[in-house]
């Protein structure tokens, strides 16, 4: 088409048809014109189409990661509940002196569960190359994309309250435990599958003392009390997540 408009140019131009020659290369000009424009439009289709297909792909990996992570956070919220379960457990035994109605083996689970600092360890694969990628553009909720931004924050903090808890147990509670116990006799085969002490008759004096001990009573109401605090963390983390994935599921519905 170009070509045709090029050669009447040329012949208007041989003839002296000054005026229309001119209306053609106008046109000529409109029809270039109209052509980039068409060019571009394909090409912008083309790149949103693209980029709704990568949008749509990375939902469904974000959808997956939030799952996964809230079942880690079912995880560790299940071991907290262990933990305060287990100290309200030896309150009451210590309290109405019912240990004679206990298997060593039970209290000794009790008393192991007080010293464990459970974490939460979240997948942020997609997420995290996301962010630092710089395609954060691609998705088009942008409350998604700002609770997504945010999301790790919160993490942050439940982590804070997590570390509180390790803290304790590793700077406080086991140098008491390691002081006034036997701890081979009090966690041996508690955890592990495989029992290293063959002789374990010494077994229920180590939970007699534990239980019998005053200054035990402080440790774990500490331990239970962060236990208590984290959870309410987890709560504020979880209801957090199932937003990201009810945004993330209106996104991918449409």
């Amino acid at each position: 088409m170009i070509k045709l408009f090029r050669k009447i140019r040329y012949n208007l131009m041989e003839q002296n048809k000054t005026g229309k020659y001119f209306k053609y290369a106008i046109g000529e000009i409109i029809l270039v014109v109209i052509g980039i424009l068409i060019a571009l439009q394909i090409n912008n289709w083309n790149q949103n189409r693209l980029n709704s297909n990568q949008e749509q792909q990375i939902l469904l990996q974000l959808k997956s990661e939030f799952k996964e992570n809230l079942k880690e956070l079912d995880a560790k919220d299940t071991m907290r509940k262990h933990m305060i379960n287990s100290i309200e457990q030896l309150f009451n035994i210590k309290e109405e002196n019912s240990i004679a109605e206990f298997s060593t083996d039970t209290l000794r689970s009790y008393i192991a569960w007080t010293n464990n600092t459970p974490t939460f360890d979240p997948v942020l694969g997609t997420t995290n190359e996301l962010l630092s990628s710089g395609k954060l553009y691609l998705i088009d909720n942008n409350e998604l994309k700002t609770r997504l931004t945010n999301w790790s924050g919160q993490v942050d903090r439940l982590r804070e309250y997590e570390q509180d808890l390790r803290q304790n147990n590793i700077n406080i509670y086991n140098p008491f435990l390691t002081q006034n116990f036997s701890i081979k006799d009090l966690f041996d085969g508690v955890w592990q599958e495989k029992e290293y002490i063959k002789n374990k008759e010494n077994r229920v004096k180590a939970v007699k003392d534990f239980i019998e001990n005053k200054a035990v009573d402080d440790y774990i109401f500490t331990i239970a009390s962060l236990c208590e605090w984290t959870k309410l963390e987890s709560l504020v983390v979880r209801n957090y997540t199932n937003e990201i994935l009810k945004l993330i599921d209106q996104e991918l519905d449409k």
